[in-house]
């Protein structure tokens, strides 16, 4: 089978897939659009309050008509109506003529203001669909507004007159002095535009910070930028137990559901392919960073194989920080793994257990040690895989992260075989780049990869359950025993 073949669906669906795991990741962090709408809308805010210079505003109404007509109490014919409706759009720019202007900036009792300065003070509105024109004045000062209003009534008729000899411009409601201040509509507005301003940047941001950090965000990034092959794909499940702790994910258990348990099976299948073809044994699990789920993955792969009738020896060699026999539920306190059988302080036969509850031969570790790396450069470490080899049918490993020590590495290079597990948008390309150049550094093939976490296909089809783990097991190295006798 051609794990690199790119289905035509999957080629086609690519561009929605990465679009839904953008928002998929933006909305995980719906608290921080909100958070920065909520800044941005108080500055906003505080913004309209801070620049807010008091405005006052007179106000003049004024009706158009034709001089041919007469408005009566019957009202005007429809003829006569559409003519002054048009002439009321005109009226909007003779009050704004510079000549008009200049006379008002002139006689408004005021020094020091020009006929620009009278265009930005005032604003002219046709109210649709009929024929009243209102002029308003809007400036700092409530005097200054209401004497360029009385300006505006002692010299706009002859404006009117002059432009349109057969209209006629009727003021129905004179100018009044403001005795307050106009509202601070810039409030409500500059905080609305502060709410969106502040979830768009936030929603940016984080696009742009998902571009930045080139994770892997679909298969084809595998395939095509990493050139590994796909052993298998698991998606996302969500496991925790009664206290919302997370609870580890075994396929040993149903309720890890269908499509998980079915994925570690199909992840055997290729695997026993793969390693029986070249007669490999001794097989590395790592990743690149923590918490890609390398240590799931070991287990599961282990107990995927044992399940097939094959003898597997699961060995924790991530000595800095174990945790595979918490996975498991056992207690590994007193077990000190790979550590007693180097310095001597145990045999390898007296170190391996045997859990009867997942058919698994185990090599623990209890507690971690600071710099193991000296440890697993020894002799006694490639005697230990050797053995472990001329024993087992798998020996599966799993190690500390490839791209943040050098155990994996070390370990590898008394393996037969690497797996690395690249979990969907954890670490950086050049991260995981970087970390098989350190693997192909041990002489030792990365056979391909576990695409881990998948939350793809319309925000994934990941199984969610809540669960917790209360395993007994039974353990002892009789049937190691029996391997050396």
């Amino acid at each position: 089978m051609d794990y690199n073949s790119v289905s035509k669906t999957e080629q086609e669906g690519i561009s929605i897939e990465i679009l839904l795991l953008y928002m998929q990741k933006i909305l995980k962090k719906w608290w921080i659009i909100a958070l920065s709408a909520v800044v941005l809308a108080i500055s906003g805010f505080a913004a309209a309050k801070l620049m807010y210079v008091p405005q006052y505003s007179s106000q003049i109404t004024f009706v158009a008509s034709n001089r041919n007509s007469a408005i009566i109490s019957s009202g005007q014919s429809g003829a006569d109506l559409s003519a002054s409706i048009t002439l009321a759009e005109n009226y909007k720019y003779i009050f704004t003529t510079s000549e008009l202007c200049t006379k008002i900036a002139n006689n408004c009792g005021f020094k020091d203001i020009s006929a620009a300065d009278i265009k930005s003070f005032i604003a002219v509105e046709a109210i649709e669909n009929t024929t009243i024109v209102k002029l308003t004045v809007t400036t700092p000062n409530a005097e200054l507004s209401k004497g360029i209003a009385d300006a505006y009534m002692r010299f706009y008729e002859d404006a009117v007159n002059n432009a349109f000899p057969s209209t006629k411009l009727n003021m129905i409601d004179p100018p009044l002095q403001a005795s307050a201040p106009n509202a601070n509509n810039n409030v409500i507005l500059y905080t609305l535009i502060g709410f969106f301003a502040g979830a768009l940047l936030a929603v940016l941001v984080m696009i742009v910070a998902i571009i930045m950090k080139d994770a892997v965000l679909v298969s084809d990034d595998i395939r095509n930028k990493l050139g590994l092959k796909i052993i298998g794909n698991v998606t996302h499940v969500s496991v925790k137990n009664k206290k919302g702790e997370k609870s580890s994910i075994l396929l040993t258990d149903r309720r890890s559901g269908f499509t998980f348990i079915e994925s570690f099976k199909l992840i055997r299948t290729k695997l026993n392919h793969m390693l029986f073809r070249k007669g490999q044994k001794a097989l590395v699990v790592t990743s690149t960073l923590e918490n890609e789920g390398k240590t799931t993955t070991a287990i599961n792969i282990a107990l995927a194989l044992a399940k097939s009738g094959k003898e597997v020896l699961l060995i924790d060699g991530d000595l800095r920080k174990p945790a595979v026999a918490k996975a498991l539920s056992i207690n590994a306190a007193d077990d000190t793994g790979i550590l007693g059988v180097v310095n001597g302080s145990k045999s390898l036969a007296d170190s391996i257990k045997y859990s009867e509850k997942y058919n698994l031969y185990l090599l623990l570790s209890g507690k971690g040690i600071p710099d193991p790396s000296e440890l697993l450069s020894t002799a006694q470490m490639d005697e230990i895989i050797t053995a472990a080899k001329n024993e087992f049918d798998y020996v599966v490993i799993d190690t500390a992260p490839c791209g943040v020590v050098a155990d994996a590495s070390i370990l590898a290079g008394f393996s037969d075989a690497i797996v690395m597990v690249i979990r969907q948008g954890c670490a950086p390309m050049r991260r995981i780049k970087r970390a098989m150049e350190n693997l192909d550094n041990s002489g030792t093939e990365i056979i391909g990869c576990i695409y881990n976490d998948v939350k793809s296909d319309a925000v994934g089809h990941g199984i969610r359950s809540k669960y917790g783990y209360g395993y007994g097991y039974g353990y002892g190295n009789e049937k190691f025993n029996k391997h050396n006798s």
